[in-house]
């Protein structure tokens, strides 16, 4: 126990050392970088598995070359995002130090959040030897870094999710709405669900959910009949709502009905009137599932309102995107047993978890991206040689068709610049989200969705 625990306490100066090292960093030159070794892994069919131990490994390379391998990370360092760009920093500094390979070299620049300043840090990174850059964190500075590494032919792994900055060789590793909409419609449209509404946020970011909420209900043989948009602002969100729920119109004809029951002066026909009158029942809505892509503090406002205005949960099913993968909406009654699309929660959470004890902060939940992404420079670096034309970053090992598992899932990286996930179908509970369908364990060759394909084919069986 007290050799284990000396263990520990090594392992955590270790990291705390790195981390202080690096953050340390500006923008200028080569940076300072811990060199470790990571893990021989015999070749496999299957889906590469990123390092995800608890313990670094300790096995020796197979083929040990000499030499190094830069890695540049570009990150806002300072600045506005600068928490975000530490702990983003910290947790790639976890996946390096996991993957214990002498062979790699972590630059960090700074790139304050600015696409200007981005495109600054990717010249210096090119300067610098760096074989593979990972980040920005903004879809601008993806674009502005993208540009100056794309005339050197060096890939980028950027945090955004924004697929309109993606290219070849310059990916986005950020988790796509279309990808969680896709994930939940499909798994509303296997449990019969068939007439869809949605209550969708001004800007980019519902535009996208609106066009991928579309595709998926149509491609899947659903309707959508009922579409509301609202502002970011909690104050204006009532009547969009209200307007979804058709909520005057069902509250005349309710009223309509009482006053005919009444009309008719009969003793039973009255008492029907009065339980009316006592129950407020309205008549259903012309759906049975509500797409609500919205998070934080709007969502917190918005939820509530739609059983206000009779849109009652125990009937209407409410879905969601990856804004709801946050746990305190453990604590929101109106969304009790609401589904949504994100990866399967013990990995990350795990993850987060070790974080904070190795950190003692509370990590944003995309820090899990920065991990994976330098396990993934990791993996594909194992069985680098150092002999002249051996790559390992080349766009054939990146654009895997196997994909590789990391602690947001499987995963892989298309020609295109985007990412395709398998995903599992979380539901919120009191206790936390449960996993109501279980993400796939492998993508297939050909690259359609397991579960499209699934409902395809049962589809074409009937």
């Amino acid at each position: 126990m007290v050799a284990r625990g000396i263990r520990d306490l090594t392992r955590l100066l270790a990291i705390f050392a790195v981390s202080l090292s690096l953050a340390a960093c500006g923008g200028d030159g080569e940076k300072p970088a811990v060199r470790i070794k990571a893990p021989d892994r015999p070749h496999s069919s299957q889906p590469q598995q990123l390092g995800q131990g608890d313990e670094p490994a300790q096995e020796s390379l197979t083929t040990p070359a000499k030499g190094t391998l830069k890695v540049a990370i570009l990150l806002p360092l300072s600045g506005p995002e600068r928490d975000a760009g530490d702990a983003l920093l910290k947790a790639a500094t976890m996946a390096l130090f996991d993957a214990y390979d002498p062979r790699l070299v972590l630059l960090p620049f700074d790139t304050r959040a600015e696409p200007a300043e981005a495109a600054d840090a990717a010249e210096q990174a090119v300067k610098a030897g760096a074989r593979i850059v990972i980040g920005p964190l903004l879809a601008d500075n993806v674009e502005a870094a993208g540009a100056v590494l794309a005339r050197h032919k060096i890939p980028l792994l950027g945090f955004s999710n924004d697929a309109q900055v993606a290219a070849p060789g310059r990916f986005i590793l950020g988790f796509m709405p279309e990808a969680e909409v896709q994930r939940v419609i499909d798994f509303t449209l296997d449990q019969g669900k068939r007439r869809y509404a949605a209550l969708l946020p001004d800007g980019l970011y519902g535009d996208r959910v609106r066009a991928a909420f579309g595709d998926a209900v149509s491609a899947g043989g659903g309707r959508v009949t009922a579409m509301e948009r609202y502002p970011a602002d909690p104050d204006s969100v009532f009547n969009p709502v209200k307007r979804l729920a058709n909520y005057d119109a069902r509250t005349r004809a309710l009223k309509g009905e009482i006053d005919y029951l009444r009309s008719l002066r009969d003793d039973t026909t009255d008492e029907i009137a009065d339980r009316l009158e006592k129950s407020e029942t309205l008549d259903p809505v012309p759906y049975d599932v509500v797409m609500l892509p919205e998070g934080g503090s709007l969502l917190r406002t918005v939820a509530p309102l739609l059983p206000f205005y009779e849109i009652d949960p125990a009937t209407v099913k409410f879905v969601g995107t990856g804004l709801w993968n946050d746990p305190s909406l453990v604590r929101e009654p109106p969304l009790q047993g609401a589904w949504f699309a994100a990866p399967a929660p013990e990995a990350p959470a795990k993850f987060l978890a070790r974080f904070k004890n190795l950190y003692d902060i509370d990590p944003p939940r995309i820090t899990t991206l920065a991990y994976d992404a330098m396990s993934l420079v990791a993996a594909l670096a194992r069985d680098w040689t150092g002999e002249p034309g051996d790559e390992p970053f080349s766009l054939d090992r990146l654009t895997d068709d196997r994909g590789f598992v990391g602690l947001d899932g499987l995963f892989r990286l298309l020609p295109d610049g985007t990412n395709e996930r398998e995903l599992a179908v979380l539901e919120i509970q009191k206790g936390g989200f449960r996993v109501v369908d279980a993400a796939p364990g492998a993508f297939p060759a050909f690259g359609y969705s397991l579960r499209a394909l699934r409902r395809s084919a049962s589809q074409e069986g009937n």
